[in-house]
């Protein structure tokens, strides 16, 4: 299996692409219904699709980094909460 650019989402990959289809297509129905009725052009293209993809990504990437934080935070606390109980059990 590809490495997904080191997302560690390989698994994640068709049902994501089945999700942005689906949300490509939803953008491409309200363009119609736009375009019905105030008359105007929103077109959806190839680079929408990409964009989409590359959006998810950042987003991605930004949600492992604030988890990763958070994580090595509350690792930090327990073992002070760790080294404070062994000080006091002296």
């Amino acid at each position: 299996s590809k490495d997904t650019h080191g997302l560690g989402i390989d698994q994640l990959v068709e049902p994501l692409c089945k999700m942005c289809v689906r949300v490509h297509r939803s953008v491409e129905e309200a363009s119609k219904e736009y375009q019905a009725a105030e008359g105007r052009f929103n077109y959806t293209t190839p680079t929408s699709y990409l964009e989409l993809i590359g959006t998810y990504k950042t987003m991605l990437q930004e949600q492992r980094r604030a988890v990763t934080d958070r994580l090595s935070k509350y690792e930090n606390g327990l073992q002070k909460l760790r080294d404070t109980e062994q000080m006091v059990a002296g």
